[in-house]
């Protein structure tokens, strides 16, 4: 079996619950990155953050920054934001032009004022679960 991390930036507790079902689903303990978590040998790490006036959350893009790519083989990506649709660019960018692989993304629909407020639903939580389920049979095939 592959090691797998999660960490997650929140302000909205979307991504905490995100990560949570994702946790849950592959009995993983998510870590909030205000604990400053590091890893080593972690073959896949999922890192679960939102959008926020169009920019990815400023403390993940921070964290990003410290990921060491000898330590962590791969990342995978799931965000939340109001249209689910927009991607972490920002994030992205840092970890390739550190040597960080990102193997795929995951994005869904998150609340923001009075837009999209019971999301993350249940519907997007399961969507979660299996993204990362396919992500990581995908990478042990490899």
């Amino acid at each position: 079996m592959k090691k797998t991390g999660i960490v997650y930036a929140t302000k909205t507790k979307h991504s905490e619950k995100l990560a949570k079902a994702i946790g849950s689903a592959l009995d993983v303990k998510p870590q909030n990155i205000d604990s400053r978590p590091r890893f080593t040998g972690v073959d896949l790490l999922f890192i679960v953050g939102g959008i926020y006036g169009g920019e990815s959350n400023e403390k993940l893009v921070e964290y990003v920054k410290s990921i060491d790519p000898a330590a962590t083989k791969a990342v995978a990506l799931v965000t939340n934001c109001a249209s689910g649709r927009q991607k972490q660019l920002s994030v992205r960018r840092i970890l390739e032009g550190n040597g960080v692989q990102v193997v795929d993304e995951f994005v869904c629909k998150g609340a923001i004022l009075f837009v999209a407020l019971r999301h993350p639903d249940k519907k997007d939580l399961a969507n979660a679960v299996d993204f990362t389920k396919t992500v990581i049979g995908t990478s042990m095939e490899h």
